[in-house]
């Protein structure tokens, strides 16, 4: 897995972050939007960045939708102070934009091909939001990306998905892009046979469909074999071996050869993460 365009755009924010007076500038803005009190927080840029996703998680959506406004109203402008405010944005969205990818690959897609298009429609919708848009603003960014994204690498319109009811109350932008990637994730696994159309994934169910899936589109796993461990793993969470009918010797024998398949193909995954 390529994932050149990532790697890429964090070296680039080294360079952002290394710029005299970058952090100081962007810590401005917020101090002007009312979201910080003057002198308040780092004043360099990564830090700073650091800092607030820190606040988001302890005060909640509220204050993630004031300072991303702030910075997104100075983003929809022409100059290079604009280009900085988009970057700060899109930087506190990568990790949402690479799960996203993730969630948008298909056999035959490159991951780094996904990517490009996942974080020029992140940039695009960046720099054209709708500041009347007040609440759930990482939401919209990703909501908006998604559907970007998709319309661009021709695939299913994502408008059928219902992400409304499930974003609501939601705290804060890591939580938000968690729910977006997983729904489009869960669409994916119900599609490959990984899931039934009843179940929704738990977290660790949902991290065992990505593996499997990205196993498969690698060609690590044949998509019968990942059928068969998902279908493997469900009934273990339903009942003991006994109860399904299969003697405790085969059961442990074939959840030591599905472990030791996953533990393969799981090694690799982290590395190419």
């Amino acid at each position: 897995m390529d994932i050149r365009v990532f790697k890429g755009l964090n070296a680039e924010w080294a360079l952002v972050c290394a710029e005299p007076g970058s952090g100081e500038q962007v810590r401005g803005w917020l101090e002007q939007a009312g979201v910080l009190r003057r002198g308040e927080g780092p004043a360099e840029l990564e830090e700073l960045l650091g800092w607030i996703g820190v606040r988001d998680r302890r005060l909640g959506r509220e204050h993630s939708d004031r300072w991303m406004r702030a910075l997104l109203a100075v983003a929809s402008d022409e100059g290079a102070e604009a280009r900085l405010a988009a970057r700060v944005v899109v930087q506190a969205m990568l990790d949402g934009a690479v799960r996203m990818t993730l969630s948008l690959l298909r056999p035959g897609r490159d991951f780094d091909e996904v990517g490009q298009v996942v974080v020029a429609s992140l940039y695009g919708v960046v720099r054209s939001y709708p500041l009347h848009r007040a609440r759930k603003v990482a939401a919209n960014l990703l909501m908006e990306t998604l559907h970007q994204a998709s319309r661009e690498l021709l695939n299913d319109d994502p408008q059928g998905l219902e992400w409304g009811a499930v974003l609501e109350g939601l705290p804060g932008v890591e939580d938000v892009a968690e729910v977006v990637c997983r729904k489009a994730l869960a669409e994916q696994a119900v599609a490959g046979g990984l899931a039934v159309a009843a179940e929704e994934l738990q977290p660790a169910q949902a991290e065992l469909a990505e593996l499997l899936l990205w196993g498969v589109q690698q060609g690590l796993l044949t998509p019968a074999r990942a059928r068969q461990i998902a279908g493997e793993v469900r009934e273990e969470s339903r009942a003991a071996a006994p109860e399904a009918g299969v003697s405790a010797v085969t059961w442990r024998k074939r959840r030591s050869r599905r472990l030791a398949r996953l533990r393969s193909v799981a090694e690799l995954w982290v590395q190419a993460a």
